[in-house]
């Protein structure tokens, strides 16, 4: 009977020990299967959020044109322009450097977070003018899918979709809202390059009211001049027709108070702003606005 009771009490321990280890075994799997799991969504999610660039957008941007601008400070900015993806303004862009307009001018409009604005100010707040030309963007009937994130060059206008002359702003952070509103021409080669877009970003900003402008550094951050790298200029076709328009007109209506988008900061009766929040970011429009 000992003999007995003690076999069915083994069989018992033997039974006991083989489903606890049946329940690790089941418990390891499950944690393996829900890491894959975990880690195929997480690589799903990443390629879903990897931004896509169009085939045509690629022979566009193939051709460039090298361009830096150079600080008093002596910081860089080097860019590469697409004369293929928007030819007039690239056009444009390059004629006023080769002519030394910018030289001189400052970055007049800073927005940490947002985007950093120049080429339409001397350092005295004097306005600068420049003949206009057509906005190169797709809510103008323009086609031009270069998205406005991180680095990308692109121009300054009124409302007035065709208002754009001299004035340009490089994007600090991703501000793809703008897509089809602004024309995008370009973008920022290098992160040293990058660095000096952060820098400026970041400086002390204030309001003068005398000259109507808000956002502008305390220190001015001063162009000495823009740099087309030579040779580089010849790949645009000369014989393009570009329409040119009077610059836009200055009036001394009220500016509205809501920042929205980048301005063409020389058209007192557009003026806008933008909100620093993120929910104003995200849903900016930049309908009757203008950058």
């Amino acid at each position: 009977m000992k003999k007995i009771m003690y076999v069915v009490t083994a069989a018992l321990a033997a039974s006991m020990a083989l489903s606890s280890c049946g329940v690790a075994s089941d418990d390891a799997s499950s944690k393996s299967a829900d890491a894959t799991s975990s880690s195929k969504i997480n690589k799903s999610a990443d390629a879903t959020s990897s931004p896509k660039i169009s085939k045509e957008l690629k022979e566009l941007t193939q051709n460039t044109v090298e361009a830096t601008i150079v600080l008093e400070n002596g910081d860089e900015i080097n860019l590469e322009l697409y004369p293929d993806l928007a030819p007039d303004t690239v056009e444009n862009f390059v004629e006023l450097a080769d002519e030394g307009f910018y030289d001189g001018t400052i970055f007049h409009r800073v927005i940490e977070g947002f985007m950093i604005q120049g080429g339409g100010y001397d350092e005295d707040l004097n306005s600068l003018k420049a003949d206009t030309i057509d906005g190169e963007f797709t809510s103008n009937g323009f086609e031009n899918d270069l998205s406005h994130t991180r680095g990308v060059i692109s121009m300054a206008r009124t409302q007035d979709p065709d208002s754009a002359s001299s004035q340009f702003f490089i994007v600090q952070e991703d501000s793809t809202y703008l897509d089809g509103e602004y024309a995008a021409f370009g973008k920022v080669t290098d992160e040293e390059s990058l660095e000096v877009v952060d820098d400026i970003a970041s400086v002390k900003t204030g309001t003068v009211s005398s000259a109507g402008l808000e956002d502008v550094p305390v220190t001015p951050v001063v162009i000495k001049t823009v740099k087309i790298k030579t040779g580089s200029s010849s790949i645009l076709d000369d014989d393009d027709d570009k329409t040119s328009k009077s610059s836009a007109k200055d009036d001394d209506d009220d500016k509205t108070s809501s920042k929205s988008s980048v301005k063409d900061d020389d058209d007192d009766d557009n003026k806008t702003t933008k909100d620093k929040s993120s929910d104003s970011k995200a849903s900016a429009e930049p309908s009757a606005a203008s950058l």
